[in-house]
Formats: C-alpha cells, structure tokens, sequence
C-alpha cells in the first residue's frame, strides 16, 4: 500500500467511527428532565401554635403533637428558668416544664 492509500483508508475509518449512533443511555436532545423535588425542611417554628399545651402534663406524646403543630424540626423539654442556649437553632421548640411536670410555655430557638 502506498502512503496515499493509507492516508484515504485512515481518513475513511475515522470518518465512519464519527457516524456511529449514540448510546442509548444519553439524550438525543439537551432537554434532560430536573431531577425530583423534596420538601424543604422549615424555614422556623411557630410557637403560638403550640401553646395549646400550657397547663398540660408534659409527656412524650404531648412534645411531639407540640412540635408538629409548631413546624419545628426538633422539640426539646427545658425549664423555666433556664437560661437561653447560645447554639440557638429557629427551626427548634423548647417547651418550658416547671419542676411538677406541666407545661409552662414554649419558644422556639
């Protein structure tokens, strides 16, 4: 073969591999679909919400239905006294519980 016939075999090669047909996996169009969507976790809480609780026996059921109407991410049983946490976290509910184990308010943070 001479050097011309290598070049013309060469360039017709490369020339087929470019027309092979995508795989399958890859979109013929630049339209790829968003991926799914997921609920964002809440911005805050809303203790008004949960002060439906006051007065109440304070129990495990209770600071969960309190944190749900709350919309808080996380609930936690503090007491009354107690001094704001530095590490404050506004999607979280902190119910006050006096010593006898009622519900004296609730904040979040």
């Amino acid at each position: 073969m001479t050097n011309g016939r290598c070049l013309a075999l060469a360039t017709l090669v490369f020339a087929l591999a470019g027309c092979q047909s995508p795989p399958a996996d890859r979109p013929l169009t630049s339209d790829v679909p968003e991926p799914p969507g997921f609920a964002p976790p809440p911005e805050t809480c809303q203790a008004a919400a949960a002060r439906f609780g006051l007065g109440l026996r304070v129990s495990p059921l209770l600071v969960e239905e309190m944190r749900q109407r709350a919309g808080a991410r996380m609930a936690r049983t503090v007491p009354p006294a107690d001094s704001p946490d530095p590490a404050q976290d506004a999607t979280r509910l902190n119910i006050q519980v006096e010593p006898g184990g009622r519900v004296a308010g609730a904040y979040c943070g």
